[in-house]
C-alpha cells in the first residue's frame, strides 16, 4: 500500500503517511495488525535553565563586569581611578536586581530598604571620590525621605486589604512635600536660589491629586459612582 499523496510505501497498519502526514483510508481492505515500516522519530530533547542556574549565570556576569574595569583600570593607569565608580554601579545594579532572586519569597518591605541603603552607599561612595560635602546635606536626607515614603507604601498595601485609596493619597501628599524639601536642600547644599523656583508646581499637583483621593476614599457614593463610569 502507498500513499496517495506522496507515493511512499505504506505498512498495512498506518493510519498516517509518516513522511506527510496524510491520513490512510482504504474502505476495502481491512487493516491488519503488525508494525510501521518507519519507527517513530524520537522526541526532540527539551533543556531548560532552572532557577539557580540562572542565578548562577548572572551572578557570573556581574562578577565577569566586576572583573574587567578593574583590571583595564590597573593596566593603564597602575591603581584604582575610575573603575571603582563603575565596579560600585555594577554591585548596586546586582544588589538591586538579582540578589532578591535568591529567596524563594522575598519580602519588598525588607528589600527595599536594602535597595535604598545601597543606593546611599552608592552615592556616599561618589562623595568620597570626588571630595565633596554634598552627601550629608544633601544626598543622605533625600534618599531617607524616598526610603521612608516608599517603604511605608509597601509595607501598608502588603499587610492590609482595604484603604489604598488612603494610602496612595498620603503617599502623593508626602511626595509633593518631599519635592519642596529636595529643592530646599539643593538650594542650602549648592547655593542656587534663594527661594523655592521649580518645586512648587509639582507640590500644587501632588497636593491636588492627593487630596483628591482623599475626598473619593472617605465618599463612598462618590467612589461607586467613579467604578460605575470608569469600569474599575
Amino acid at each position: 500500500m502507498y500513499c496517495i499523496k506522496c507515493g511512499v510505501e505504506l505498512a498495512d497498519s498506518e493510519d498516517r503517511c509518516p513522511l506527510c502526514g496524510t491520513t490512510v483510508y482504504h474502505p476495502d481492505i481491512e487493516k491488519p495488525k503488525a508494525s510501521p515500516l518507519f519507527p517513530d522519530n524520537p522526541p526532540e530533547p527539551h533543556y531548560t535553565v532552572t532557577r539557580w542556574g540562572g542565578l548562577f549565570i548572572l551572578t557570573s556576569l556581574f562578577l565577569l563586569g566586576l572583573i574587567m574595569p578593574l583590571i583595564c583600570d590597573l593596566s593603564m593607569n597602575g591603581s584604582v581611578t575610575w573603575s571603582g565608580v563603575v565596579m560600585a554601579a555594577i554591585g548596586l545594579a546586582y544588589i538591586i536586581t538579582v540578589l532578591p532572586f535568591w529567596f524563594r519569597s522575598p519580602n519588598p518591605v525588607i528589600f527595599v530598604p536594602i535597595d535604598f541603603a545601597a543606593c546611599g552607599l552608592f552615592l556616599f561612595y561618589l562623595n568620597l571620590c570626588a571630595g565633596g560635602n554634598w552627601f550629608l546635606k544633601f544626598a543622605l536626607p533625600t534618599v531617607g525621605m524616598s526610603c521612608v515614603i516608599t517603604t511605608a507604601v509597601i509595607t501598608l498595601c502588603r499587610y492590609l486589604r482595604r484603604g489604598y485609596l488612603f494610602i496612595f493619597g498620603g503617599a502623593t501628599i508626602l511626595s509633593g512635600v518631599s519635592i519642596l524639601v529636595v529643592e530646599w536642600l539643593l538650594n542650602q547644599t549648592f547655593g542656587l536660589h534663594n527661594k523655592l523656583v521649580w518645586s512648587i508646581y509639582p507640590f500644587a499637583a501632588a497636593m491636588l491629586i492627593g487630596i483628591l483621593l482623599l475626598i473619593i476614599a472617605v465618599s463612598p457614593k462618590l467612589r461607586m459612582s467613579l467604578q460605575k463610569k470608569f469600569f474599575v
